[in-house]
């Protein structure tokens, strides 16, 4: 992994451009607030941007988790 900080992480990945569609990027927007109210929860600024990682195309699932792995694992 290059990223010594989940900061730094995000702060590269936001400058990214996307790699969807609009169609592919309005379909997980809804899949996403279909969880968020399924689950009755209401996430945070910094979960939002976070979860904009993947649903806008800017990380893939495998380097979100990845991502998520170093902003709340024992790495901090």
């Amino acid at each position: 992994m290059k990223y010594t900080s989940a900061k730094a992480w995000l702060a590269e990945a936001v400058q990214r451009q996307t790699t969807l569609s609009e169609v592919e990027i309005s379909n997980r927007k809804a899949m996403a607030a279909a969880h968020y109210a399924q689950e009755n929860i209401t996430p945070d600024a910094e979960t939002l941007a976070d979860h904009d990682l993947y649903i806008l195309g800017k990380m893939d699932l495998e380097e979100y988790e990845q991502y998520l792995l170093l902003k709340h694992g024992h790495n901090k």
